[in-house]
């Protein structure tokens, strides 16, 4: 039969367990002064008798002993207990952090003047130590049923033993918040255990049989216990090996196997062991396969989950590592390394920025590089940095996107003289004129955005990186201009960006190639200044007139996409009609008159009135509407003659004097026509 034993994440001792364990251990070994512990270290016999051959006791009351050096377990004592060890022993406090936080809460807050609620085991050490921080008078409850039953004061603080379970916590919560209007709540389980209880429920689901390892009166354990059988899989529970029943895997495939925070590694590999010597065959475990020697009974050991001792990591100042943020508090983030290790993050090595909150950085759940700082500090715990981690690949990676010429991107963190920095594991600086390809005029648009950036400057020593945004926008834009070259044609209609306006014309962004737009192809009316059809940023289609790749130039034309008011100038304004006309320009020779824009024509100055007009100014000005008589129209030339006067109708010529000087007969009146009439007309007559 070939038996697939599958080991939960998390399975085994606890960070606040070992952390516990290895004081006592240490403290053992350092000195030959008696040690004690205050009650059983952990809820394990086997690691209590180990202990206990190494010169180890475990005391059941202060008053057994006079002297020594004492060590407080991980669950805590309250403080009457802690003070009054002091007094008789060099105390040695390997209270778990979590647990110590629960009990300053509790002593906090019913300094506060609440009453403190505990949801936890009645009978459990930590909820006794939390009663004594609590001053004696904590309720305790075990679940929502009995939160429903008790009556509380006006103002309620919920705290919980760390090894419960977060959906009892949410459920005390709500029936309190049913009853009390000043309720606080504060999630004091332990992340781990939590973990631990989820993985083993999870696997609990997808095996045949549950084995669970630890004390029977560890009830972590037990927890782990209800929520196997709660699956409705075969479990059992088992102390040591040697427990183990053949049975129990007859028709068994699959085989999970998970510990309480108790159980030590050697503990769960014996069990381990024991199966695969009671199953004689090929061992398959979750990741790997184990191969079984019959005749031996050993396996290898290339799964990392089959031999636990390889998940314990050892770490050295200076290593990077990776860890998943499992806490977070006012000071700092907890971080899970691995191998059942958690370590701190003070606040002030968590980012290169300056932050007031570690939220603002990371959240729960989320996997960071750290650095170690200190292997262990004064509470057993490794000191970590994420912004020493960062800094360290970040260095790197510069490096590497230096020599490879490769893209990065960074946010902006702050604005400062002459440019911006920004956030690439170290602060690195991007002047003003390498942000864009044209001129920035304020940099405070730029924070919090996101830069795509070149490497091209280093000085790690110095701390200094210079970078470039302009340099991959150039790089883009060259690009992007000779695949645009390449596509031009004259004749074309492309569609363009109107990047800058001048007097005579508009330069038209085709796509890294920029074309004029002359003023007098903007429309087919006259425009005085480009603004009056364009406006920067606008997006327009043109025609391309002309290209000139040798000197860089196309020539670009708006009016030719638009319609010819001269394809129907003859219809529109036949010859002989009259119509209104607008002033345009005037010349010495006449008015220019516009009929529509685009169309107009020339009323000479013999054409603007029935008398004789020195100066076209002295009859019309720019401006004026006229109306003007259709003389001729040429319509391939675009020429129209225009006539006010005719547009007028005939007018009648004021007879002018006669000059003072004139020829007279002694009759009045008589002209030298009248004298000389006959006279001519007689040599008409008579040739």
């Amino acid at each position: 039969m070939l038996l697939q034993i599958i080991i939960a994440k998390n399975a085994g001792f606890c960070f606040g367990v070992r952390r516990a364990l290895n004081l006592t251990e240490e403290a053992n070994a350092n000195s030959a002064e008696p040690l004690y512990t205050l009650g059983p270290l952990i809820h394990n016999r086997q690691v209590v008798e180990r202990l206990k051959q190494k010169g180890v006791e475990a005391l059941s009351g202060l008053e057994e002993v006079s002297g020594g050096r004492l060590v407080i377990r991980s669950h805590g004592v309250g403080p009457e207990v802690k003070k009054a060890a002091e007094t008789k022993f060099k105390v040695i406090d390997a209270t778990c952090p979590y647990v110590m936080k629960a009990q300053q809460l509790a002593a906090e807050l019913t300094g506060q003047g609440y009453q403190i609620v505990i949801l936890g085991d009645k009978m459990h050490p930590e909820v006794a130590g939390l009663l004594g921080w609590a001053e004696g008078r904590a309720v305790v409850v075990e679940n929502a049923e009995e939160a429903q039953e008790i009556s509380y004061q006006d103002k309620v603080a919920l705290i919980a033993q760390t090894t419960q379970r977060p959906e009892t916590l949410q459920a005390v919560e709500n029936v309190l918040r049913g009853k009390i209007k000043d309720l606080v709540v504060f999630d004091t389980i332990c992340r781990a255990t939590k973990e631990r209880q989820d993985a083993t429920q999870s696997l609990a689901r997808e095996v045949d049989v549950m084995i669970v390892i630890g004390g029977r009166n560890s009830a972590n354990t037990n927890k782990l216990v209800s929520i196997c059988r709660g699956t409705g899989t075969p479990t059992y529970h088992v102390e040591e090996a040697s427990e183990l029943q053949p049975q129990w895997f007859s028709n068994a495939d699959k085989v999970g196997v998970t510990a309480g925070a108790s159980t030590p590694d050697w503990i769960i590999e014996e069990v381990v062991q024991r199966m695969t010597d009671l199953n004689q065959e090929e061992i398959k475990t979750e990741g790997a396969i184990e191969e079984v020697d019959n005749n031996a009974g050993e396996t290898s050991k290339d799964s990392a989950e089959f031999t636990l001792t390889a998940e314990m990591k050892t770490m050295h100042k200076g290593d990077i590592l990776e860890g998943t943020v499992v806490q977070i508090t006012d000071s700092g983030v907890m971080v899970d390394i691995g191998g059942k290790s958690e370590g701190i993050i003070p606040l002030a090595e968590l980012s290169i920025n300056n932050i007031s909150n570690p939220s603002e950085v990371v959240k729960t759940g989320d996997k960071v590089q750290v650095m170690v700082l200190r292997v262990e500090n004064e509470e057993g715990y490794p000191v970590l940095s994420k912004k020493r981690a960062e800094r360290k690949l970040a260095w790197e990676k510069l490096s590497k996107a230096m020599t490879d010429n490769q893209e990065i991107t960074a946010p902006v963190v702050e604005v400062v003289k002459g440019g911006v920095l920004v956030d690439v594991g170290v602060r690195g600086f991007v002047p003003a004129s390498l942000l864009e390809r044209g001129y920035v005029e304020n940099l405070d648009v730029y924070l919090g955005r996101t830069l795509r950036l070149r490497v091209i400057e280093i000085d790690k020593e110095k701390n200094k990186v210079v970078l470039s945004q302009k340099a991959i926008l150039d790089e883009e834009y060259e690009k992007q201009r000779q695949a645009t070259w390449e596509s031009l044609a004259v004749g074309q209609v492309r569609k363009g960006v109107v990047r800058r306006l001048t007097n005579f014309g508009a330069f038209v962004d085709l796509g890294g190639v920029d074309g004029l737009l002359h003023v007098s192809e903007l429309a087919y009316g006259r425009v005085n200044h480009p603004k009056e059809v364009l406006s920067e940023g606008q997006e327009i289609e043109v025609k391309i007139l002309d290209l000139d790749r040798d000197k860089g130039k196309v020539s670009l034309s708006l009016k030719d996409l638009l319609p010819n008011p001269w394809s129907n100038v003859p219809e529109k304004y036949p010859v002989g009609a009259v119509v209104n006309g607008k002033v345009l320009r005037i010349a010495p020779f006449g008015a220019f008159v516009e009929l529509e824009p685009g169309v107009e024509g020339l009323v000479h100055i013999s054409q603007l009135a029935h008398h004789h007009v020195a100066k076209v100014e002295d009859v019309v000005h720019v401006g004026d509407t006229v109306k003007v008589k259709i003389l001729n129209i040429d319509q391939n030339a675009q020429k129209i003659s225009l006539s006010v006067k005719e547009a007028e109708g005939a007018k009648k010529e004021t007879p002018k004097e006669e000059p003072a000087t004139q020829y007279q007969s002694s009759e009045a009146n008589v002209t030298l026509g009248d004298v000389f009439g006959d006279l001519f007309g007689e040599r008409k007559n008579g040739d």
